[in-house]
């Protein structure tokens, strides 16, 4: 007799009692003894889940901290879709679905989705989305696509997350068709387990060949037209401060390497690190930095702002978005909020405020821990599914 083989999905070997090896249907148990069944874990399928971990660990802490509740955490695919998990939580859309240049596989690619989910909802499953930009901060495929995943999005998300309370009025106002679905709050979590920040500033500006005597501006991450960046480079240059450098370190469009390369040519107080940042490298810069300046043109909620922070360093960001109340968590010491455009008045403004303000060591991320953010997600979860399904058109 061949024996049974493993359920890998529940990791337990099913083996069958005449092969004479343990299982849970092995004859240890008397034979009028029911055998007991385990409830299968309620399963959520990311997109994405953990494969981003080295790009931005975001997802793959928020999951470690899902599967900690009990849940099973899987990447989504459409063959999984289909067998019916209990939750489906996208949190970049745009990324799923536009990513091509033929609005035929993008139509595909939602016609697949809507086919695959309609048979999912057969068994309970619930489409959540975390909402963490409400405009893409690029337009991808064509206007009648952007419109139809706009449209799909619209019928069919059983539950909005957010990471700010300012969020929950921008969402319903961008998608008035969600005045009856439940908008719930999960914060974006800190860094501070997942980047070297332990490294001093001394021990970084050696490394990075900095005089230590020097106050550092910096700019760390992604560049982007939205982040902005060519205007901390004006406001830098008419800054009166020769005992100030400015770092310009992440990696931006060609078109915009070329803008900041023209900038900075004749600028010896200008440093640029232009390209993919590893993690090694963006925890340096940032502790090696006295203060970081995202002068964002928009912004609804900011990983760079977490980043900079979790690495022990004060903030500039403009008043949008999630901003203020970030510093309302962690305190007006750590994050200067500036209204309109960003200009060398601006960047003056946040000198003064660097050194006439005094602060402790490290900012209180306690707002921002993993393990609440967790039990937040999960409740969400319990109250989107225990909800009854509501057609929208």
């Amino acid at each position: 007799m061949r024996c049974v083989g493993s359920d890998r999905s529940h990791g337990i070997d099913m083996l069958c009692a005449p092969c004479g090896r343990r299982g849970p249907w092995s004859s240890t148990r008397k034979l009028n003894e029911r055998p007991v069944s385990m409830p299968r874990p309620k399963t959520v399928l990311a997109e994405p889940a953990f494969r981003t971990r080295s790009a931005n660990p975001y997802n793959a802490r928020l999951y470690e901290q899902v599967e900690a509740h009990g849940w099973r955490v899987q990447e989504f695919s459409l063959r999984r879709l289909l067998q019916g998990p209990e939750i489906v939580h996208m949190h970049w859309p745009e990324l799923l679905f536009l990513t091509s240049h033929r609005p035929w596989e993008v139509a595909w690619r939602l016609f697949t989705f809507s086919a695959c989910l309609r048979v999912a909802r057969a068994r309970g499953t619930r489409l959540v989305w975390t909402a963490h930009n409400l405009e893409a901060h690029e337009e991808r495929s064509t206007p009648e696509m952007r419109a139809r995943l706009r449209r799909l999005w619209g019928q069919e998300v059983d539950g909005v997350l957010v990471l700010s309370e300012n969020a929950i009025q921008s969402v319903q106002q961008v998608f008035p068709e969600f005045a009856d679905v439940p908008v719930k709050i999960t914060p974006h979590g800190h860094y501070r387990d997942d980047y070297l920040v332990d490294q001093t500033a001394e021990e970084a500006r050696q490394a990075l060949g900095i005089d230590p005597e020097r106050t550092l501006i910096a700019y760390v991450g992604a560049i982007r037209a939205y982040k902005n960046v060519p205007a901390l480079l004006q406001a830098f240059s008419e800054l009166d401060d020769p005992g100030t450098e400015l770092i310009i370190a992440g990696a931006p469009t060609r078109a915009i390497a070329d803008d900041l390369t023209a900038r900075a040519q004749d600028a010896p107080r200008i440093r640029m690190h232009l390209g993919r940042l590893s993690e090694d490298e963006m925890a340096r810069w940032l502790r090696a930095a006295n203060l970081v300046v995202l002068p964002y043109l928009t912004i609804q909620n900011s990983g760079s702002a977490i980043l900079a922070l979790s690495a022990d360093r004060p903030v500039v960001a403009p008043a949008l978005g999630a901003i203020p109340e970030l510093a309302r968590e962690v305190g007006s010491e750590w994050v200067f909020t500036y209204d309109g455009p960003f200009t060398a008045q601006t960047l003056e403004r946040a000198m003064e405020w660097l050194r006439d303000t005094p602060r402790p060591a490290r900012p209180d991320l306690g707002a921002l821990d993993w393990s609440t953010i967790g039990r937040l997600t999960i409740a969400a979860y319990d109250e989107i599914q225990s909800m009854p399904r509501q057609r929208r058109s």
